[in-house]
C-alpha cells in the first residue's frame, strides 16, 4: 500500500508516534486516515486554504515543515487510538508535545505573510 496523504509520509508519522508503536498505530492503512485527517484540520484550523490541491507550488522548505506539522497532527490520533504502548505519563507527555507543535503551527499558519510566501 503506498502512502495516501500528500503532506506527510507514514514513516514521518511513525517517527513522530515514537518507539513502542502498537500494532495499530504502525498499521499503514491507519497511519494514512490520521494523514487525511491532519491534512483537513491543517485546512479547516487555519486560513492556509489549498495546501493539498496546491501542493506542487509551495516551496521545499515549506514543504518539510507542513509535512512536520501533518505527521505530528497524524501522530496525535494514533497515540489517542491506543495508548497502551506506554505508561499514561509517557502517552500524556507525548500528546502534550505533539499538542505544543500543533499549536504553534496552526498559529503560523493563520499569518498572511506565511500563506503568501508558501505561494497560497
Amino acid at each position: 500500500m503506498a502512502d495516501e496523504g500528500t503532506l506527510a509520509t507514514t514513516a514521518q508519522v511513525l517517527l513522530a508516534i515514537g518507539q513502542n508503536a502498537s500494532a495499530a498505530q504502525i498499521l499503514e492503512a491507519n497511519t494514512n486516515i490520521w494523514i487525511l485527517m491532519a491534512e483537513s484540520d491543517m485546512e479547516a484550523e487555519t486560513d492556509a486554504k489549498g495546501l493539498v490541491a496546491n501542493y506542487a507550488t509551495i516551496t521545499a522548505s515549506y514543504k518539510q515543515w507542513l509535512a512536520l506539522l501533518a505527521s505530528q497532527r497524524a501522530a496525535f490520533y494514533a497515540i489517542n487510538q491506543d495508548q497502551n504502548s506506554w505508561s499514561l505519563t509517557t502517552a500524556q507527555s507525548k500528546l502534550n508535545v505533539i499538542d505544543d507543535i500543533w499549536r504553534d503551527g496552526v498559529q503560523k499558519l493563520r499569518k498572511e505573510d506565511v500563506i503568501k510566501a508558501m505561494n497560497l
